[in-house]
């Protein structure tokens, strides 16, 4: 029987995406979609998840792996420009937040089925909690999880550990939405945590077995329903 719920944040909640997409637009001469997927996919996910966890947050060390990935000469003021952007999206995400339109209904029907709904992010999650209770003058999440609070990264099992600890829930009770394969679904699925992948752009399904979720929806009220089969 599922009690607890694992929810991520950008990409999942707020729409982290379409605010980037149009701040970066036209940066180093590229479209907004086609630098944010390239920033996203190559050079966060495929790089410094891989091989740099350490540098996770180093906006500057990603603007010069994406130097090297497009093969240009390094432009220190073309990538300070890209870091002010990534600056703006972070705090318009704090006083502006755009959630997506099955945000609240899918918080609400988790609420309403008696679940525990826990917020699991990497950073800055007081503040991701405390403005979506600003902006809708609830409080939906009954544990704030984040890796500064657990003490490791998001992409490692033990993440998921403490968190259900501190939860009191146990794996085969907890389920994990987010829409990044690589911390929301594999570290999750290794310690036995059911699984959703929220694929809301329509990603090719990922060829390592460890992050294909045991499901996928396109938007969380897929979720809320598969949710629903096990409550």
């Amino acid at each position: 029987m599922i009690t607890t719920i694992l929810m991520d944040y950008d990409g999942t909640l707020h729409d982290w995406d379409s605010v980037l997409i149009n701040s970066l637009d036209g940066a180093m001469g590229l479209g907004g979609e086609e630098l944010y997927d390239t920033w996203t996919f190559d050079i966060h996910r495929g790089l410094v998840h891989a091989k740099y966890m350490e540098r996770h947050d180093d906006m500057m060390f990603h603007c010069k792996l994406l130097f090297k990935h497009l093969d240009r000469p390094f432009d220190r003021e073309i990538a300070d420009s890209i870091c002010g952007k990534f600056e703006e999206a972070s705090e318009k995400a704090r006083n502006d937040p755009i959630y997506f339109p099955d945000t609240i209904p899918a918080l609400d029907a988790m609420k309403e089925m008696g679940l525990r709904v826990c917020l699991s992010t990497g950073t800055n999650a007081e503040s991701k909690a405390e403005t979506l209770e600003r902006v809708t003058g609830t409080r939906y999440f009954d544990h704030i999880f984040s890796e500064p609070s657990i003490g490791c990264f998001k992409t490692e099992p033990k993440y998921y550990a403490t968190a259900l600890e501190r939860a009191g829930a146990r794996p085969e009770e907890a389920v994990s939405i987010g829409d990044t394969p690589l911390s929301d679904i594999r570290p999750a699925k290794l310690i036995g945590i059911t699984t959703i992948w929220l694929n809301r752009r329509g990603e090719p399904v990922p060829t390592v077995e460890d992050q294909r979720a045991d499901h996928e929806v396109e938007n969380l009220m897929q979720a809320v329903r598969i949710i629903g089969g096990y409550v």
